[in-house]
C-alpha cells in the first residue's frame, strides 16, 4: 500500500447535486468518507425541480418516476415512510393527435410512477440533508485537472479544492469542458472511456408553465403523454397534488425545443400554450394567470450510455456518471450514483491515509 501524505480538502469532491451526484455523496458519507458536494445553482436537484408562481406549484424538470430495481427501491421506500415521496398513478393515458382520441397507455409491469409529496424536488432535499456538510450551492467548478495523485478543482470565484477523487456528474458535454479546462487528457488505458463520453448528445426541452384562473380539462390522473405536434407531455400539478391551485406543466418535444432553442420565451410561450390550448377551460388569453419558461440544453439523453459510470482516470479516481449512464430515467440515474460510489469507496485511503494496491 502506497500512503497519501499531500493535505487534501475531502476524500471526494462531487459535482452537481443532482440525484445520482446525491445518492453517490450519501452512500460515500456513510461509508465514513469526507464528501463535499458542489452545485452551480441555488437549489438542489439538477432535473427534479419544482418551482412556485404566486400560489401554484409546478413540477418543471423529470415529471415522476418508477422503481424496478432493490437498491433505489429501498431508498424510495424509506422516503415514502418519511413523507417525502407518494405515488401518483399507474398509467397515463396517450393523446394520439391535439385533437385526436384519448387511449390508455399501461406499464405491463404495474410499476407505480411517484412524485414528491410537495414536488419532485423532495427527494434530492431529503438527500442532502443525509450529508455531513450542506452542500455548496452557487458554487461553479471552472475546470477539472490532476497532479498524477490527487484531484485539482477551479472555481469560479478564485478558490480551490484539492481531493483525492472526483465524481461528475453533470451533463457530459459540460463535464467534458471542465475537463479540457483542467488539461485533464486521457491515459492511455482510460482512452475507451473517453471516446464513450464524446459521443453523448442530449435532446433540448422547453417547460413552460402556466398558473389557470379555474381547472385544466386534462383527464385524470393530471398526466397526459402527446405523440404529435411541438407538444409531448402535459401534466396537472393540482390533481397531481402538489399545487392548490390550478396549474399546468407543458414540456416539448426535442425537435421543437431544438429548432426553436434561441427563440424569443415570449414566442416559445405563445406557441405552446396554442398547442395545449384543447386542456385548458376557456380562452388562454384570459384562463392564464401567469406563466413561466424554463430551457433545459441537456434534458434527455439521445442515446444513453449502456454503462453505470466511466472512470476517466484511475490514479487519482476521477469518474462520470449520471443519467446519460444506463438508461436516462431517474432510476438509470440514481443507479448510477449508487455504482460509482461502490466502486470508488475501496479506491480511497484507509483511515490511516493509506492507498490500496
Amino acid at each position: 500500500m502506497s500512503r497519501v501524505t499531500d493535505a487534501v480538502d475531502c476524500d471526494v469532491a462531487v459535482i452537481s447535486a443532482g440525484i445520482a451526484g446525491l445518492l453517490a455523496a450519501t452512500a460515500l458519507t456513510k461509508a465514513g468518507r469526507r464528501v463535499v458536494v458542489l452545485e452551480k445553482s441555488r437549489g438542489v436537484g439538477g432535473r427534479m425541480a419544482t418551482r412556485r408562481m404566486g400560489g401554484a406549484v409546478c413540477d418543471h424538470g423529470a415529471q415522476h418516476f418508477s422503481v424496478k430495481g432493490r437498491a433505489f427501491g429501498g431508498i424510495v421506500t424509506d422516503a415514502e415512510s418519511a413523507g417525502v415521496l407518494k405515488p401518483w398513478c399507474r398509467l397515463f393515458p396517450t393523446a394520439e393527435t391535439a385533437t385526436g382520441p384519448v387511449v390508455e397507455s399501461l406499464d405491463q409491469a404495474g410499476h407505480a410512477r411517484w412524485r414528491g409529496e410537495t414536488g419532485m424536488t423532495a427527494l434530492p432535499k431529503y438527500l442532502a440533508g443525509q450529508l455531513a456538510s450542506p452542500v455548496r450551492t452557487q458554487t461553479r467548478v471552472e475546470a477539472i485537472g490532476t497532479d498524477g495523485r490527487q484531484v485539482k478543482l477551479s472555481l469560479e470565484n478564485g478558490d480551490g479544492l484539492v481531493a483525492t477523487a472526483a465524481i461528475v456528474t453533470a451533463p457530459v458535454p459540460q463535464a467534458l469542458d471542465l475537463f479540457a479546462a483542467g488539461d485533464l487528457k486521457p491515459p492511455r488505458a482510460e482512452v475507451a472511456g473517453w471516446e464513450l463520453l464524446a459521443g453523448v448528445s442530449y435532446d433540448p426541452c422547453f417547460a413552460l408553465m402556466l398558473a389557470l384562473d379555474r381547472p385544466s380539462l386534462l383527464p385524470p390522473p393530471g398526466g397526459l403523454e402527446v405523440e404529435a405536434g411541438p407538444v409531448a407531455w402535459i401534466a396537472d400539478n393540482q390533481q397531481k397534488g402538489i399545487s392548490a391551485v390550478p396549474s399546468l406543466t407543458i414540456q416539448a418535444r426535442g425537435d421543437f425545443s431544438r429548432d426553436n432553442f434561441d427563440r424569443e420565451p415570449v414566442e416559445v410561450t405563445r406557441l405552446l400554450t396554442a398547442a395545449a390550448a384543447n386542456w385548458i377551460d376557456g380562452d388562454p388569453a384570459t384562463a392564464v394567470r401567469e406563466s413561466s419558461l424554463q430551457r433545459w440544453k441537456y434534458a434527455f439523453p439521445i442515446e444513453p450510455l449502456k454503462v453505470p459510470m466511466v472512470a476517466i482516470s484511475h490514479n487519482p479516481p476521477v469518474v462520470c456518471c449520471g443519467d446519460a449512464f444506463g438508461g436516462g430515467r431517474v432510476e438509470a440515474a440514481a443507479s448510477s450514483g449508487l455504482a460509482v460510489a461502490r466502486w470508488l469507496d475501496p479506491r480511497l485511503p484507509d483511515v490511516e491515509g493509506r492507498l490500496p494496491g
